[in-house]
């Protein structure tokens, strides 16, 4: 279960990737990071974006860095993506995925993903509407996941949220929409699952536990984005925060016990753009260090932690 990290941190801090290397290698001690979008747009043109896309990898070979993955930011999580209302909206997000398929191929990066959009409040409040939209994101996925296998990115990970809107949100939406796929012969469709998403009290419950959406879905959890919560919204804190209850060494024995122990765990905390920039990185380190224990190298460590 290697540990990364979410490169959100730097997002209006350090866009340079010469210094978010540089950081995330010497400060935190970290090998991995997941890129994201708002660090360099896919929409971007496509001179500019190649060598963009160079400056990152060699920054991050640099350093020994993997890219584990890239990811959709804020600026692409805003619009309603493939779940909009208008259809021309739709084709725009299509093209945005499919640009952002390519530049991950172009970093190196083995998956990408990201939320898929928003149904509309109208849109949802009709059943017809409403299967229409997931019924086309189903199409849509089977189309991005063929791209992503035609240039050489193994995996499109797709992140349920803590909105009803943003299909998938639930485990059992989850589960449809993988057998779907499946059914389809698209096996290279997997789930990014947030640990902040998974506990939001007013969707799943006050009983809301990682552990459930992990022995339900298995082997189509892909990857694990890592952030500190207290169950009542979607907060990203990290640690320490004193109102943060988020059990890190419950999910690392859940994720061994589960036979998870490939998968990558992304640390993604997200401070706010006004934060103090000397404490926002002092932030990430400590979150860092709190986390680092529960995910060794030797997935037995957790094993013999578990059994005392």
């Amino acid at each position: 279960m290697p540990l990364g990290v979410n490169l959100c941190f730097a997002v209006k801090r350090m866009p340079e990737p010469e210094r978010w290397a540089a950081f995330v290698r010497e400060d935190l001690g970290l090998d991995r990071v997941q890129f994201t979008f708002d660090l360099l747009d896919p929409w971007w043109p496509d001179e500019q974006r190649a060598r963009l896309a160079r400056r990152v990898r060699d920054a991050a070979a640099a350093h020994d860095l993997i890219i584990d993955s890239c990811f959709v930011g804020l600026a692409h999580y805003v619009p309603s993506g493939l779940l909009d209302p208008d259809a021309d909206a739709r084709a725009a997000a299509l093209t945005w995925w499919q640009r952002a398929i390519d530049l991950t191929a172009e970093l190196g990066a083995p998956a990408v993903g990201g939320p898929m959009g928003t149904i509309s409040e109208t849109d949802a409040a009709d059943p017809a509407r409403r299967a229409d939209r997931q019924d086309e994101l189903v199409d849509h996925l089977e189309r991005l996941a063929r791209r992503a296998t035609d240039v050489g990115v193994r995996e499109l990970l797709v992140e349920p949220t803590p909105i009803l809107r943003e299909y998938p949100a639930y485990i059992d939406h989850c589960q449809t929409l993988l057998n779907t796929l499946r059914g389809r012969g698209v096996n290279n469709v997997g789930l990014t699952l947030d640990t902040g998403h998974a506990l939001f009290q007013r969707l799943h419950g006050a009983d809301a536990g990682i552990e459930s959406w992990i022995h339900n879905l298995g082997s189509r959890i892909r990857q694990i984005h890592l952030d500190n919560t207290d169950g009542h919204g979607d907060p990203h804190w990290g640690w320490p925060h004193p109102q943060g209850t988020f059990d890190v060494g419950a999910l690392a024995t859940c994720l061994v016990d589960n036979n998870l122990a490939d998968i990558s765990v992304i640390l993604e905390v997200y401070p706010r753009f006004e934060d103090d920039s000397t404490e926002v990185l002092k932030l990430i380190a400590s979150s860092v260090e709190h986390c680092r224990a529960h995910f060794p190298v030797s997935t037995q460590v957790v094993s013999n932690a578990a059994a005392g």
